[in-house]
């Protein structure tokens, strides 16, 4: 057994079996109960019982010992190659092939694996459950990783399952076992291994219910019941005894007003609010929501409006089991929140702007029990100012939680501005750094990451707009990653419980040198009245104006050799054309055509001293709810985009910016004419272009 991992243990036994006093239910941990919790956001307000720990096996480059060692920010964790092999031993050295075995993981104790993930991994896996002279499953790593529910446990037809099971890179799919899980990769380690294993793991005697494509098979029907909910969580069942409150509140600047007063034993199940606002961005940040439960001097909640609901700065719809934002501007939260006696909802509006609140809450009786029912809590934070680097020596942990005592996490978002100067990942990319999490006396994290898309459940820097039931990223401006970002995950089937201390960091490591990189954070978790955290009182200058810093295209990294040209200079002068002026453009202007007739066609030309072959270019362009369907003609001919006859500019509620190259060019001597058309135009639909791409 490595060193970390007989660290891991050592923490397990003397602190989390021992220190805690939850009262052991009888009876096994099934799959079905598993399943079950799934979608219950009550079960999390309880310290659970029987009691677990959850950790985390990764991929991290393993030169990362200490905080105080050199290689603590080192970050060679699973491309292939690594100068030491990122896993727990190695079972049998490499042989002639280069085809080695290693251990990812041997947990001795009954558990469940609750989450996997990788961004791309090759070779196969064995992996072995309990008592089990013959692997539970033998093949490729791959489908493994990403499609357990059909290759462990044996559901054909999976593909309904998609969006819930598997959320982009990872998938959760609750495998028990009832003494021992053993995962061994096989395969050549300088090819891509990336991986986490997620596992909570039981109190010895736990009894657990094995795992087996048979046994599983006896839920289906709590499988659909669970697919169900994570697909549509509105769709949880009101309880028949909920209460009903509304409140109306229309907010002048610098207001403070009482939103909610209730009283009583309860739990708050459902809390909605729609806001109405000129400047939608600006209200969210500084209208700022704080809740007491029974009259604690610190509140258990405090955070700009719109960014405690999981997506800021602005209006950015997504939906998740959690939490919902719709595009109405209806921002919803499920999580339950039980308190004694008294909930007190406070609203501050900061801002110099009338804001407007319809909100609800519903609420049930709840049993309040001593030392065993945990307030729900939220800590926003926010750093202004930072430079992000690419140095290991000028690398930094984020913070993200400091807690004493005891409780689950249960999620977090981040909330960053990202002023690079580069259009692509290659060179834009804010989040090679990883999450680090110490739980109760770890003396290395229980959590290490790979990524900090990695932690949030995609991979390779996606600029893609998405979310799923625990894990999104509702805003993402763009081109690729620079602008706004809002990325979010919640551990509901895999929270991270603690007991006496919990420490959550993520790293700010950066393809480039950014200064003005702004970076919030929100961590939501549930913690016995004891607890003690670093809550500190949002201030003004948290919550100031919203900046949007001037930029222009930087020829960097995945960019270098490209020269970038604002379209509006190489346009040919015609009709119903535009210059938009606005903040997520280059040089702050944005070329706007609506062509009224379909013959229309939006000229440029492309001068070239010299005939060149097999060339690109490439246009940055706005996507919005307004965006046309575009045709291109090269010289006369037929060009491709992406790949594509038609390149779609439409996008649902919001405005990212993304890049677009043509196929393969033959430039004559001279000036190309480039012809863009719209294939319906009517004067309703748009193409915004920002800047040009061209390389020669």
């Amino acid at each position: 057994m490595s060193n970390r991992l007989s660290a891991v243990f050592s923490v397990l036994v003397l602190v989390f079996l021992f220190s805690c006093k939850p009262a052991y239910k009888e009876g096994p941990v099934t799959i079905g109960s598993l399943l079950d919790e799934m979608v219950s956001l009550k079960r999390l307000t309880f310290l659970p019982e029987p009691g677990y720990r959850t950790i985390q096996f990764s991929s991290y480059d393993r030169r990362s010992q200490s905080p105080s060692d050199s290689g603590w920010f080192a970050n060679e964790d699973g491309f292939g190659g690594e100068p030491l092999p990122g896993f727990e031993e190695v079972i049998k050295e490499p042989d002639s092939t280069g085809i080695g075995e290693y251990l990812i993981c041997d947990i001795q104790s009954p558990g469940v694996i609750q989450r996997l993930w990788t961004a791309s991994i090759t070779g196969s896996i064995r992996f072995f459950l309990d008592d089990a002279d013959k692997p539970v499953y033998e093949g490729a790593a791959s489908e493994f990783f990403w499609n357990p529910l059909n290759k462990l446990a044996g559901i054909t037809d999976s593909a309904k399952y998609a969006e819930t099971f598997r959320q982009f890179d990872a998938t959760y799919l609750p495998v028990p076992f009832a003494s021992r899980c053993r995962i061994e990769w096989i395969g050549n380690i300088r090819e891509p291994h990336f991986y986490h294993v997620g596992v909570r793991v039981y109190k010895t005697g736990v009894k657990v219910e094995p795992f087996s494509a048979a046994n599983f098979s006896k839920y289906v029907k709590k499988l659909d019941e669970v697919n169900s909910i994570l697909v549509n969580p509105e769709d949880l069942n009101p309880a028949e005894n909920e209460e009903v409150k509304k409140a109306d509140l229309v907010m002048e600047p610098n207001a403070e007003h009482e939103l909610f007063k209730l009283k009583g034993s309860e739990a708050i199940v459902y809390f909605k609010v729609k806001v109405k606002a000129e400047k939608f961005e600006t209200a969210l940040r500084q209208t700022v929501l704080t809740i007491y439960f029974d009259d604690k001097a610190v509140p258990q909640v405090q955070a700009p409006l719109g960014d405690f609901f999981g997506a800021a700065p602005g209006l950015n719809p997504f939906k998740s089991l959690p939490f919902s934002v719709m595009a109405d501007s209806s921002f919803i939260c499920r999580f339950v929140m039980p308190f004694k006696t008294t909930a007190l909802f406070r609203i501050e509006n900061h801002s110099s702007e009338e804001i407007i609140l319809s909100s609800v809450v519903r609420t049930v009786p709840y049993e309040w029990q001593e030392r065993k029912s945990m307030y729900f809590m939220a800590r926003w934070k926010i750093s202004h100012g930072l430079t992000a680097h690419n140095s290991e020596s000028q690398i930094e942990d984020i913070p993200y939680l400091k807690a004493v005592g005891t409780g689950r996490l249960v999620g977090a978002a981040a909330y960053l501005y990202n002023p690079a100067g580069a259009p692509t990942s290659w060179g834009n990319w804010w989040g090679e750094g990883d999450e680090k999490i110490f739980v109760d006396r770890d003396t290395f994290p229980s959590f290490f990451g790979t990524g900090s898309e990695d932690y949030f459940n995609y991979s390779w820097s996606s600029p893609k707009i998405f979310s799923n039931p625990y894990c999104g990223q509702p805003r993402n401006d763009g081109p690729n990653n620079r602008g706004y970002v809002a990325n979010f995950r919640w551990h509901i089937a895999d929270d991270i419980t603690f007991y006496e201390r919990l420490d959550f960091y993520m790293e700010l490591r950066h393809h480039d040198i950014v200064p003005d990189f702004s970076y919030g954070r929100i961590v939501y978790f549930y913690a016995l009245p004891s607890l003690t955290d670093d809550y500190k009182e949002i201030e003004s200058d948290d919550i100031r104006n919203i900046p949007y810093y001037k930029w222009s295209p930087k020829a960097y990294l995945g960019c270098a050799g490209y020269r970038f040209i604002q379209a509006e200079k190489l346009v040919v002068e015609s009709e119903n054309i535009d210059r938009e002026k606005g903040n997520l453009w280059s040089e702050e202007v944005i070329l706007t055509w609506k062509p009224k007739m379909k013959k229309e066609k939006l000229k440029f030309v492309i001068r070239s001293d010299e005939s060149r072959e097999k060339t690109r270019i490439g246009f940055t362009m706005a996507h919005t709810p307004s965006g046309a369907t575009l045709t291109f003609l090269m010289n006369g001919k037929p060009v491709k985009f992406d790949n594509k006859e038609l390149l779609d500019l439409s996008f649902p509620y919001r405005t990212v910016l993304d890049n677009h190259f043509s196929e393969l060019l033959d430039l004559k001597k001279g000036d190309n004419e480039l012809l863009i058309g719209i294939t319906d135009a009517d004067g309703s639909q748009s193409a915004q272009i920002d800047f040009v791409w061209l390389r020669f």
